[in-house]
Protein backbone atom coordinates (compact mmCIF):
# COMPACT_ATOMS: atom_id res chain seq x y z
CA UNK A 1 0.00 0.00 0.00
CA UNK A 2 1.05 3.71 -0.73
CA UNK A 3 1.44 6.02 1.68
CA UNK A 4 -0.41 8.55 1.66
CA UNK A 5 1.48 11.59 0.08
CA UNK A 6 4.19 9.15 -1.05
CA UNK A 7 4.31 10.21 -5.17
CA UNK A 8 4.92 13.70 -3.74
CA UNK A 9 7.31 13.36 -1.29
CA UNK A 10 9.71 11.44 -4.19
CA UNK A 11 9.14 14.40 -6.33
CA UNK A 12 10.48 16.65 -3.25
CA UNK A 13 13.16 14.36 -2.30
CA UNK A 14 14.41 14.78 -5.87
CA UNK A 15 13.87 18.54 -6.77
CA UNK A 16 15.79 18.63 -3.01
CA UNK A 17 18.59 16.21 -4.30
CA UNK A 18 19.00 18.89 -8.02
CA UNK A 19 19.53 21.84 -5.57
CA UNK A 20 22.83 21.30 -4.77
CA UNK A 21 25.41 20.11 -7.44
CA UNK A 22 29.14 18.73 -6.33
CA UNK A 23 32.52 19.53 -8.30
CA UNK A 24 35.85 18.80 -7.61
CA UNK A 25 37.86 21.47 -8.14
CA UNK A 26 41.94 20.98 -7.03
CA UNK A 27 41.29 17.45 -5.14
CA UNK A 28 38.45 19.36 -3.09
CA UNK A 29 34.88 19.23 -3.37
CA UNK A 30 32.76 22.04 -3.52
CA UNK A 31 28.45 22.54 -3.69
CA UNK A 32 27.07 24.71 -5.84
CA UNK A 33 23.51 26.06 -5.21
CA UNK A 34 21.05 26.15 -7.98
CA UNK A 35 18.90 29.11 -7.34
CA UNK A 36 16.68 31.54 -8.88
CA UNK A 37 17.82 34.72 -7.61
CA UNK A 38 16.27 37.98 -8.27
CA UNK A 39 17.48 40.28 -11.15
CA UNK A 40 18.00 43.41 -9.30
CA UNK A 41 20.85 41.11 -6.75
CA UNK A 42 22.94 39.92 -9.93
CA UNK A 43 25.22 42.92 -11.29
CA UNK A 44 27.72 42.48 -14.37
CA UNK A 45 31.36 41.17 -14.60
CA UNK A 46 33.03 44.00 -16.90
CA UNK A 47 36.23 42.56 -16.32
CA UNK A 48 35.23 39.72 -17.34
CA UNK A 49 38.06 39.17 -20.15
CA UNK A 50 35.87 37.46 -22.33
CA UNK A 51 33.58 40.43 -22.77
CA UNK A 52 36.06 43.02 -21.63
CA UNK A 53 37.54 43.71 -25.35
CA UNK A 54 33.92 44.86 -25.90
CA UNK A 55 33.65 47.13 -23.48
CA UNK A 56 36.25 49.08 -24.08
CA UNK A 57 35.19 50.95 -26.22
CA UNK A 58 31.32 51.80 -24.95
CA UNK A 59 31.55 55.52 -25.06
CA UNK A 60 28.96 56.84 -22.78
CA UNK A 61 27.18 53.67 -22.41
CA UNK A 62 26.85 51.16 -19.31
CA UNK A 63 28.78 47.91 -20.14
CA UNK A 64 24.80 46.09 -20.33
CA UNK A 65 24.04 49.23 -23.23
CA UNK A 66 26.95 48.12 -24.74
CA UNK A 67 26.46 44.20 -25.17
CA UNK A 68 22.75 45.06 -25.85
CA UNK A 69 24.04 46.26 -29.29
CA UNK A 70 25.73 43.33 -30.67
CA UNK A 71 24.14 41.92 -32.92
CA UNK A 72 24.77 38.23 -31.23
CA UNK A 73 23.54 39.28 -27.94
CA UNK A 74 20.13 41.22 -29.50
CA UNK A 75 19.98 37.34 -31.35
CA UNK A 76 20.29 35.84 -27.86
CA UNK A 77 17.91 37.83 -26.59
CA UNK A 78 14.99 36.77 -29.28
CA UNK A 79 15.63 33.38 -28.07
CA UNK A 80 15.57 33.19 -24.69
CA UNK A 81 12.12 35.58 -25.01
CA UNK A 82 10.96 32.80 -27.92
CA UNK A 83 12.02 30.34 -25.43
CA UNK A 84 10.71 31.47 -21.93
CA UNK A 85 13.71 31.20 -20.38
CA UNK A 86 17.06 30.28 -19.94
CA UNK A 87 18.52 26.76 -21.29
CA UNK A 88 21.47 26.56 -18.76
CA UNK A 89 21.94 28.14 -15.72
CA UNK A 90 24.61 31.21 -15.10
CA UNK A 91 27.16 31.03 -12.52
CA UNK A 92 27.53 33.91 -9.50
CA UNK A 93 29.28 34.58 -6.81
CA UNK A 94 29.04 36.67 -4.08
CA UNK A 95 30.29 39.77 -3.26
CA UNK A 96 29.96 40.89 0.41
CA UNK A 97 31.51 44.04 0.04
CA UNK A 98 28.69 45.14 -3.18
CA UNK A 99 26.15 43.17 -1.36
CA UNK A 100 25.20 41.48 -5.03
CA UNK A 101 26.06 38.35 -6.91
CA UNK A 102 29.01 39.17 -9.27
CA UNK A 103 28.38 37.06 -12.72
CA UNK A 104 31.33 34.57 -12.83
CA UNK A 105 29.83 33.10 -16.53
CA UNK A 106 26.57 34.34 -18.24
CA UNK A 107 26.88 38.07 -18.56
CA UNK A 108 25.31 38.35 -21.73
CA UNK A 109 22.68 36.12 -20.67
CA UNK A 110 21.89 38.52 -17.86
CA UNK A 111 21.64 41.34 -19.74
CA UNK A 112 19.16 39.98 -21.79
CA UNK A 113 17.06 38.93 -19.23
CA UNK A 114 16.75 42.69 -17.80
CA UNK A 115 15.82 44.22 -21.33
CA UNK A 116 13.32 41.48 -20.76
CA UNK A 117 12.04 42.30 -17.49
CA UNK A 118 12.19 45.88 -18.79
CA UNK A 119 10.08 45.15 -21.73
CA UNK A 120 7.70 42.76 -19.50
CA UNK A 121 7.84 44.40 -16.36
CA UNK A 122 5.21 42.49 -15.14
CA UNK A 123 5.51 39.25 -16.35
CA UNK A 124 7.17 36.52 -13.26
CA UNK A 125 9.31 34.57 -15.96
CA UNK A 126 11.67 37.85 -15.70
CA UNK A 127 11.75 39.07 -12.30
CA UNK A 128 14.52 36.14 -11.49
CA UNK A 129 17.24 34.45 -13.32
CA UNK A 130 18.32 30.91 -12.81
CA UNK A 131 22.17 30.72 -11.05
CA UNK A 132 24.47 28.30 -9.78
CA UNK A 133 25.96 30.03 -6.61
CA UNK A 134 29.76 29.68 -6.38
CA UNK A 135 30.92 29.32 -2.46
CA UNK A 136 31.98 32.99 -1.51
CA UNK A 137 35.21 31.77 -0.65
CA UNK A 138 36.03 29.65 -3.76
CA UNK A 139 39.25 31.86 -4.92
CA UNK A 140 39.61 32.85 -8.48
CA UNK A 141 42.27 30.54 -9.30
CA UNK A 142 39.92 27.44 -8.52
CA UNK A 143 37.11 29.08 -10.56
CA UNK A 144 39.66 29.43 -13.60
CA UNK A 145 40.16 25.90 -13.38
CA UNK A 146 36.37 24.72 -13.02
CA UNK A 147 35.46 26.90 -15.93
CA UNK A 148 37.88 25.33 -18.05
CA UNK A 149 36.66 21.83 -17.54
CA UNK A 150 33.35 22.98 -18.35
CA UNK A 151 33.90 24.85 -21.29
CA UNK A 152 37.10 25.05 -23.03
CA UNK A 153 37.22 21.03 -22.42
CA UNK A 154 33.38 20.09 -21.77
CA UNK A 155 30.80 19.67 -23.95
CA UNK A 156 29.15 23.52 -23.96
CA UNK A 157 32.55 24.92 -25.54
CA UNK A 158 33.33 28.86 -25.31
CA UNK A 159 33.92 30.35 -28.88
CA UNK A 160 37.87 30.72 -29.81
CA UNK A 161 38.49 33.72 -28.89
CA UNK A 162 36.64 33.34 -25.16
CA UNK A 163 38.95 30.22 -24.77
CA UNK A 164 42.03 32.58 -25.72
CA UNK A 165 40.77 35.28 -22.70
CA UNK A 166 40.60 32.38 -20.36
CA UNK A 167 44.03 30.64 -20.70
CA UNK A 168 45.56 34.32 -21.01
CA UNK A 169 43.82 35.34 -17.59
CA UNK A 170 45.05 32.42 -15.92
CA UNK A 171 48.53 33.07 -17.63
CA UNK A 172 48.96 36.72 -17.46
CA UNK A 173 46.79 37.65 -14.29
CA UNK A 174 46.60 34.59 -11.80
CA UNK A 175 50.08 33.70 -12.86
CA UNK A 176 49.23 30.00 -13.12
CA UNK A 177 52.43 28.26 -14.67
CA UNK A 178 52.16 27.05 -18.70
CA UNK A 179 52.50 23.40 -18.14
CA UNK A 180 49.85 23.43 -15.46
CA UNK A 181 46.94 25.56 -17.55
CA UNK A 182 48.48 22.58 -20.79
CA UNK A 183 47.48 20.11 -17.92
CA UNK A 184 43.94 21.84 -17.32
CA UNK A 185 43.23 22.12 -20.85
CA UNK A 186 44.21 18.77 -22.18
CA UNK A 187 46.54 20.10 -24.75
CA UNK A 188 50.29 20.86 -25.91
CA UNK A 189 52.40 23.94 -24.81
CA UNK A 190 52.38 24.99 -27.82
CA UNK A 191 48.73 25.53 -28.34
CA UNK A 192 48.32 27.44 -24.85
CA UNK A 193 51.37 29.42 -25.72
CA UNK A 194 49.65 30.66 -29.13
CA UNK A 195 46.30 31.62 -27.28
CA UNK A 196 47.93 33.42 -24.88
CA UNK A 197 49.77 35.02 -27.66
CA UNK A 198 46.93 35.91 -29.93
CA UNK A 199 45.18 37.46 -27.32
CA UNK A 200 47.39 39.60 -26.15
CA UNK A 201 48.30 40.94 -30.12
CA UNK A 202 44.50 41.08 -30.29
CA UNK A 203 43.90 43.21 -27.44
CA UNK A 204 46.81 44.98 -27.02
CA UNK A 205 47.52 45.89 -30.63
CA UNK A 206 45.13 45.61 -32.56
CA UNK A 207 41.89 47.16 -30.96
CA UNK A 208 44.32 49.96 -30.42
CA UNK A 209 46.35 50.46 -33.16
CA UNK A 210 45.34 53.96 -35.30
CA UNK A 211 43.37 55.00 -32.41
CA UNK A 212 40.95 52.32 -32.36
CA UNK A 213 40.29 52.22 -36.25
CA UNK A 214 39.48 48.04 -36.03
CA UNK A 215 38.12 48.31 -32.38
CA UNK A 216 35.12 46.42 -33.29
CA UNK A 217 36.46 43.54 -35.25
CA UNK A 218 37.69 41.55 -32.35
CA UNK A 219 35.65 38.85 -32.92
CA UNK A 220 36.06 38.49 -36.11
CA UNK A 221 39.60 38.59 -36.66
CA UNK A 222 40.87 36.38 -34.02
CA UNK A 223 41.02 33.27 -35.71
CA UNK A 224 43.43 35.31 -37.63
CA UNK A 225 46.25 36.41 -35.31
CA UNK A 226 45.64 32.83 -33.85
CA UNK A 227 46.49 31.00 -37.10
CA UNK A 228 49.74 34.13 -37.29
CA UNK A 229 50.79 32.36 -34.33
CA UNK A 230 50.75 28.71 -35.40
CA UNK A 231 53.13 29.38 -37.96
CA UNK A 232 57.24 29.34 -37.47
CA UNK A 233 58.46 31.61 -40.43
CA UNK A 234 55.83 34.19 -39.29
CA UNK A 235 56.07 33.84 -35.69
CA UNK A 236 60.01 35.03 -36.24
CA UNK A 237 59.28 37.60 -37.89
CA UNK A 238 57.11 38.98 -35.12
CA UNK A 239 59.89 38.41 -32.92
CA UNK A 240 62.53 40.05 -35.36
CA UNK A 241 60.83 43.41 -36.84
CA UNK A 242 58.86 44.95 -33.70
CA UNK A 243 56.87 47.01 -37.01
CA UNK A 244 55.50 43.71 -38.49
CA UNK A 245 53.10 43.00 -36.39
CA UNK A 246 51.75 46.72 -36.48
CA UNK A 247 51.51 45.80 -40.07
CA UNK A 248 49.73 42.24 -39.58
CA UNK A 249 47.38 44.17 -37.66
CA UNK A 250 46.52 46.68 -40.66
CA UNK A 251 46.51 44.06 -43.30
CA UNK A 252 43.89 42.25 -40.79
CA UNK A 253 41.67 45.04 -40.40
CA UNK A 254 41.86 46.74 -43.88
CA UNK A 255 40.82 43.04 -45.03
CA UNK A 256 44.24 42.70 -46.61
CA UNK A 257 43.70 38.86 -45.70
CA UNK A 258 40.42 37.47 -45.96
CA UNK A 259 40.44 34.87 -44.06
CA UNK A 260 41.90 32.57 -41.56
CA UNK A 261 43.20 29.91 -43.48
CA UNK A 262 45.29 32.41 -45.90
CA UNK A 263 47.30 33.17 -43.26
CA UNK A 264 49.47 29.79 -44.17
CA UNK A 265 50.52 31.48 -47.35
CA UNK A 266 51.34 34.86 -46.68
CA UNK A 267 55.23 33.94 -45.15
CA UNK A 268 55.71 32.56 -49.02
CA UNK A 269 54.35 35.39 -50.79
CA UNK A 270 56.36 37.90 -48.18
CA UNK A 271 59.30 35.68 -49.06
CA UNK A 272 59.01 36.86 -53.00
CA UNK A 273 59.80 40.18 -54.22
CA UNK A 274 57.57 41.05 -56.63
CA UNK A 275 54.65 39.26 -54.50
CA UNK A 276 55.52 41.27 -51.12
CA UNK A 277 55.12 44.24 -53.17
CA UNK A 278 51.89 43.63 -55.05
CA UNK A 279 50.38 42.44 -51.87
CA UNK A 280 51.37 45.56 -49.79
CA UNK A 281 50.56 48.25 -52.15
CA UNK A 282 48.05 46.40 -54.71
CA UNK A 283 43.76 46.83 -54.23
CA UNK A 284 42.71 45.57 -50.82
CA UNK A 285 40.30 43.01 -52.41
CA UNK A 286 42.43 41.53 -55.09
CA UNK A 287 45.85 41.94 -53.89
CA UNK A 288 46.17 38.88 -51.84
CA UNK A 289 44.76 37.01 -54.49
CA UNK A 290 47.25 38.36 -57.06
CA UNK A 291 50.15 38.19 -54.72
CA UNK A 292 49.39 34.71 -53.70
CA UNK A 293 49.62 33.99 -57.79
CA UNK A 294 52.76 35.54 -58.14
CA UNK A 295 54.10 33.42 -55.57
CA UNK A 296 52.93 30.56 -56.79
CA UNK A 297 55.11 30.86 -60.09
CA UNK A 298 58.06 30.91 -58.01
CA UNK A 299 56.46 28.63 -55.78
CA UNK A 300 53.52 25.90 -56.88
CA UNK A 301 52.74 24.52 -53.47
CA UNK A 302 51.25 27.79 -53.14
CA UNK A 303 47.85 26.39 -54.91
CA UNK A 304 48.60 23.03 -54.88
CA UNK A 305 48.32 20.14 -52.14
CA UNK A 306 50.15 17.62 -54.87
CA UNK A 307 53.02 20.08 -54.81
CA UNK A 308 52.95 20.23 -50.92
CA UNK A 309 52.49 16.84 -50.83
CA UNK A 310 56.49 16.82 -53.05
CA UNK A 311 57.74 19.20 -50.96
CA UNK A 312 57.35 17.19 -47.69
CA UNK A 313 58.57 13.97 -49.33
CA UNK A 314 61.52 16.54 -50.32
CA UNK A 315 62.29 17.51 -47.09
CA UNK A 316 62.17 13.87 -45.62
CA UNK A 317 64.62 12.95 -48.52
CA UNK A 318 67.07 14.98 -47.28
CA UNK A 319 66.48 15.28 -43.72
CA UNK A 320 69.60 13.76 -41.80
CA UNK A 321 67.58 12.70 -39.00
CA UNK A 322 65.77 9.73 -41.49
CA UNK A 323 68.76 7.28 -40.55
CA UNK A 324 66.29 4.83 -38.84
CA UNK A 325 64.31 4.65 -42.19
CA UNK A 326 67.22 4.28 -43.88
CA UNK A 327 68.39 1.47 -41.96
CA UNK A 328 64.68 0.11 -42.59
CA UNK A 329 65.02 0.34 -45.96
CA UNK A 330 68.93 -1.25 -45.95
CA UNK A 331 67.01 -4.56 -44.19
CA UNK A 332 63.60 -5.17 -45.15
CA UNK A 333 62.68 -6.36 -48.19
CA UNK A 334 58.82 -4.48 -47.77
CA UNK A 335 60.46 -1.00 -47.05
CA UNK A 336 62.71 -0.96 -49.68
CA UNK A 337 59.89 -2.55 -51.91
CA UNK A 338 57.80 0.32 -51.09
CA UNK A 339 60.95 2.91 -51.94
CA UNK A 340 61.76 1.04 -55.21
CA UNK A 341 57.35 1.13 -56.29
CA UNK A 342 57.08 4.83 -55.31
CA UNK A 343 59.91 5.77 -57.65
CA UNK A 344 58.40 3.48 -60.36
CA UNK A 345 55.32 5.86 -59.88
CA UNK A 346 57.74 9.03 -60.07
CA UNK A 347 59.30 8.07 -62.78
CA UNK A 348 56.12 7.08 -64.54
CA UNK A 349 54.50 10.30 -63.63
CA UNK A 350 57.75 12.22 -65.05
CA UNK A 351 56.87 10.58 -68.58
CA UNK A 352 53.34 12.00 -68.59
CA UNK A 353 54.38 15.28 -67.97
CA UNK A 354 57.31 15.15 -70.48
CA UNK A 355 59.71 15.55 -68.06
CA UNK A 356 63.22 14.65 -68.67
CA UNK A 357 65.10 14.14 -65.94
CA UNK A 358 68.79 13.98 -67.68
CA UNK A 359 67.47 17.71 -68.36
Amino acid sequence: MKRPGGDKDKLADKEKAIELEEVTVGGKIFQLKHENVPIEKCELDPSNPRIKYRLSHASGKTAEQELLDWRDIILLCKDIEKTGGLRERIIVQWNLTRKKYKVIEGNCRLASVRSLHAKYTDDPRWQTIPCKLLPSDLDERAISIMLMDWYVVGKIQWKPHEKGAQVAKMNMVLRMPMDEIVLYMRTSKSTVERLVHAHKAVTERFLTIDNGAYEQQGERCWSLFEQMYRYKELRTMAKADPEFLDDFCRWVGDGRIPLGADVRQLAQILGDSQAAKKFKEGNVKTAFAESKRLAAQQDPSINSDFFKLLAKVRLALTDAAQVKEVLKIRTEKAARKQLLDTYDALMGFMQLADVDPEH
